[in-house]
C-alpha cells in the first residue's frame, strides 16, 4: 500500500466515528423529546366565582385561573343585570397566569342582585387569542336558561384563524427556507461544482448575480412578514394605533417581535453588504445563514411547541425543523432558479457533469435536512395530535395531514431527480455524440432538470404556506380538550303510544352516554347515563311531543306542571324545582347538582292530560376524572397515535443518519 493510500484510509477510518457521533446527537435529540409532558394550550382552569355560581353579595374582584400558557394581555368585561358594564380594568399577577377584574358595587343592594356575565380574552404566549364566558349570580333569582346555553356556546378554542396572520406566517416560513439553506447549497453544491466546468469565471458571475437576487427578495419577504404578523398581533390589544403598538411593544411578546425586527434589520445590512461587494462571497453567505437561523430561533421560542411543551425544548426542536426544511427546500431554490442559468451560460459539453455534480453535493444536504425535517417533524406530530380522529376533527389536524400528503409526494419527485436524472446525465456523459446531437441532448437535459425541480420546489411551497396556517391554528390537542369538556346531551322516549318526551341537558361532560333514542319502558335507563361537571349550571329542557313522526311531530303542551325531582343516592340531598315555559314552548329550569356522585332525576307532566314519569340516571364528575385538561397536563402522550409517531422519529433519526453517513462515503470515493 502506497503512502497515499494509507493516508486516505485513514481520512476514511477517522470519518465514520464523526459520522457515528452526528447520528447519536440527534438520535438523542429525538429521545430527549419523547417522555416530555403536555401541558396545554392556554385554557381557563378556574375562577371565583365558579361557572353558575350562587353567591350572597356582589366580590369586589373576580379572579381567573389560568393553565399552560402564559397571559400577555386580558380584557374582561362583566355585564350586571342591568345590562350595565360593572368591570375595571383587568390586571395580571406577576406568573403571568391569574387575572384579577375589580367590579364596581353598586349602591343599591338590591339592585346588585341578579344574573352577572363574564365574557374574556387573553393574548397568550404563543400569540393567539383565547376568549370564553361564564355566568354566575347573586342573590336568590334563579340563573337565565339562555345565558348559561349562550356561555356554553363560547366554551373551547376558537379555530378562527387571521388569513392575513396565516398568510405572513407561511411567507414568513418561505423566506427563513431559502435565507437559511440558498447559502449553503451554494457554498457546499453550486460554487465547487461550477469551479470545474472550463467556462467557470463566467458561470461564477451567473450564479453571483442570480444567488444575490433570490437573498435579496427572500430578505425583502421576511422583513414584511416580521412588520405584518407583528402589526396583526398587536390589533389583539385594540384597533392599531401608535398607542396600541406602544402597549404590544411593552408586552414580552412585543419585546420578541421588536428582536425580530432588528434581527431582520441586521440580516437586511449583511444583505445590502455581500450584494454591493463589500463583503466576501463567502462571509456575506455565512451571515445570511447565520442571521437567519437566529430570526428563525426567535420564531421558534414563541412556536406551540415552546410555549405549551418546554420553553428549550420545544424551541430546539422546532428550530431544528426549520434548519431540516432549510437544508432540503432552500437549496431546491438554488437549483430551481440559479443552477438553470449556470448551465446555460456552461459549455454544452460540460452541462451534464455540472449538472450532475450539483446534483450529487446538494443530495448530501437534502437528505440531511429530510432526515432532520422527518423526525422532529414527527415527533412535532406526537406532542400536538393526540389521535387519529384529531386529524379530521381539527383545522390543524387537517392542515398536518394535507402538509403530509405534499411532502410525500415531494419525496417521491426527489427520488426521481436524484436517481433517474443522475443516471441519464451518467449515461449522456460516457457516450460520444456530434457537436449537433450533443447540443441537443444537453438542451434536453437542462429542460428536464428545471421541470422536476421546479415542480418540487412549488411542492415544497405548498407546504410551507400550509405550514403558515398550521402554527397558525389551535392544536389538535387543545382542540380535542375543548371539544371534549362539555355538550349539550339529548335523550328521546317513548312515555306513552301517543306521546314522546325529549330531554336536552347540559353542558355535560365529554365522553358522557348522554345522547341516547330510548323506546323501551320508561323505568329503565338502559344503561344511559348523563355525567356533568361538579359546580356547573345545567339546563334541563323537556318537550312533549307527538310520537306518530319519530320526533318530527307537533309538540304538546302539558296540562298540568312540569317538575323536576333530583336526588342525590348517597346523603339527603334533594332537588325539587317547578320548569318554567319557554317561549319556544319547552319547560326548562337551570341546576347546579352540588354533590358529587350518582343522582336520579325525575321528570313529570301531563301531557294530553296524562300523567308521565320518567327517571334518569346522572353521575356528577369529581374535578380529578371529569377534567379533560387535567389528562392532558398530566403528560397523556402514551397514546397508540403518539407511541408510533414517536418510533418513527427515532426510526427515521437513526437510519436517515446512517443514510448521510453512507452517501457521504461514496461521494468522496467519487471524487
Amino acid at each position: 500500500m502506497s503512502a497515499d493510500e494509507s493516508l486516505e484510509c485513514k481520512r476514511r477510518s477517522g470519518l465514520r466515528p464523526a459520522w457515528g457521533l452526528v447520528a447519536l446527537a440527534v438520535a438523542a435529540l429525538i429521545l430527549t423529546s419523547l417522555a416530555t409532558p403536555v401541558a396545554a394550550h392556554a385554557y381557563l382552569s378556574d375562577s371565583d366565582p365558579a361557572n353558575g355560581e350562587q353567591i350572597d353579595a356582589v366580590p369586589d374582584e373576580i379572579t381567573l385561573s389560568f393553565s399552560g400558557d402564559g397571559v400577555q394581555v386580558a380584557d374582561a368585561t362583566v355585564t350586571g343585570p342591568d345590562g350595565a358594564d360593572v368591570s375595571g380594568a383587568a390586571e395580571i399577577d406577576d406568573d403571568s397566569q391569574l387575572v384579577r377584574v375589580p367590579i364596581e358595587r353598586s349602591a343599591d343592594e338590591d339592585d346588585a342582585e341578579g344574573l352577572y356575565s363574564v365574557e374574556w380574552e387573553i393574548l397568550a404566549d404563543d400569540g393567539h387569542t383565547v376568549s370564553g364566558s361564564f355566568v354566575f349570580s347573586v342573590g336568590d333569582k334563579p340563573l337565565d336558561r339562555d345565558a348559561v346555553l349562550e356561555a356554553h356556546e363560547d366554551e373551547g378554542p376558537d379555530e378562527d384563524v387571521s388569513p392575513v396572520a396565516a398568510g405572513a406566517k407561511g411567507l414568513l416560513l418561505i423566506a427563513l427556507v431559502c435565507l437559511i439553506g440558498a447559502p449553503i447549497t451554494a457554498v457546499v453544491a453550486v460554487y465547487p461544482a461550477v469551479s470545474r466546468v472550463e467556462s467557470s469565471f463566467r458561470s461564477l458571475r451567473t450564479v453571483d448575480r442570480r444567488l444575490g437576487r433570490v437573498l435579496a427578495t427572500a430578505g425583502a419577504v421576511l422583513f414584511g412578514s416580521v412588520l405584518t404578523l407583528g402589526l396583526v398581533r398587536a390589533t389583539s390589544i385594540g384597533s392599531l394605533s401608535l398607542e396600541t403598538l406602544v402597549r404590544f411593544a411593552d408586552t414580552p411578546l412585543g419585546r420578541e417581535w421588536l428582536v425580530q425586527v432588528g434581527l431582520t434589520a441586521l440580516l437586511g445590512v449583511i444583505l445590502v453588504g455581500g450584494l454591493t461587494g463589500r463583503l466576501p462571497r463567502r462571509g456575506w453567505l455565512a451571515g445570511t445563514a447565520v442571521g437567519a437561523a437566529f430570526v428563525g430561533a426567535t420564531v421558534g421560542w414563541t412556536s406551540h411547541s415552546a410555549t405549551a411543551i418546554d420553553r428549550f425544548q420545544g424551541a430546539a426542536i422546532d428550530i431544528a425543523h426549520l434548519g431540516g426544511a432549510g437544508l432540503w427546500v432552500g437549496g431546491l431554490v438554488v437549483l430551481a432558479l440559479v443552477v438553470p442559468a449556470a448551465l446555460r451560460e456552461a459549455k454544452p459539453v460540460d452541462r451534464n457533469d455540472l449538472a450532475a455534480g450539483t446534483i450529487r453535493r446538494y443530495s448530501l444536504l437534502a437528505l440531511a435536512g429530510v432526515t432532520l425535517a422527518g423526525a422532529t417533524g414527527l415527533v412535532l406530530a406526537s406532542w400536538h395530535v393526540p389521535s387519529l380522529a384529531a386529524l379530521t376533527d381539527s383545522l390543524y389536524g387537517l392542515s398536518l395531514s394535507a402538509k403530509s400528503l405534499l411532502v410525500l409526494l415531494a419525496l417521491g419527485l426527489g427520488g426521481l431527480t436524484r436517481f433517474v436524472l443522475l443516471s441519464r446525465l451518467a449515461e449522456h456523459s460516457s457516450r460520444e455524440f456530434t457537436a449537433a446531437a450533443a447540443a441537443d441532448i444537453d438542451t434536453d437535459t437542462v429542460s428536464t432538470f428545471v421541470r422536476a425541480v421546479r415542480f418540487e420546489v412549488a411542492v415544497l411551497v405548498a407546504v410551507l404556506l400550509i405550514s403558515g396556517l398550521l402554527t397558525s391554528a389551535p392544536t389538535a390537542a387543545v382542540v380535542d380538550d375543548g371539544a371534549g369538556d362539555s355538550e349539550l346531551a339529548t335523550i328521546e322516549r317513548e312515555v306513552t303510544d301517543d306521546v314522546a318526551l325529549e330531554l336536552q341537558a347540559g353542558p355535560t361532560a365529554g365522553s358522557a352516554t348522554g345522547t341516547a333514542d330510548e323506546t323501551e319502558n320508561s323505568d329503565r335507563s338502559n344503561g344511559q347515563q348523563l355525567r356533568v361537571r361538579p359546580g356547573d349550571p345545567i339546563v334541563f329542557d323537556v318537550t312533549f311531543a307527538s310520537s306518530a313522526a319519530a320526533g318530527d311531530g307537533e309538540r304538546i303542551d302539558s296540562d298540568g306542571p312540569v317538575r323536576l325531582l333530583a336526588t342525590a343516592t348517597e346523603g339527603d340531598r334533594t332537588i325539587n324545582v317547578e320548569l318554567e315555559e319557554t317561549a319556544g314552548g319547552t319547560y326548562a329550569t337551570v341546576q347546579t347538582l352540588p354533590v358529587e356522585g350518582d343522582w336520579e332525576v325525575r321528570l313529570t307532566g301531563s301531557p294530553n292530560d296524562e300523567f308521565v314519569s320518567e327517571t334518569y340516571d346522572v353521575r356528577v364528575e369529581t374535578a380529578e376524572t371529569g377534567d379533560a385538561h387535567a389528562d392532558h397536563d398530566s403528560g397523556a402522550t402514551g397514546s397508540p397515535l403518539s407511541l408510533l409517531l414517536q418510533f418513527g422519529a427515532v426510526a427515521i433519526a437513526v437510519v436517515g443518519s446512517v443514510a448521510v453517513a453512507v452517501e457521504a462515503t461514496r461521494f468522496r470515493e467519487r471524487a
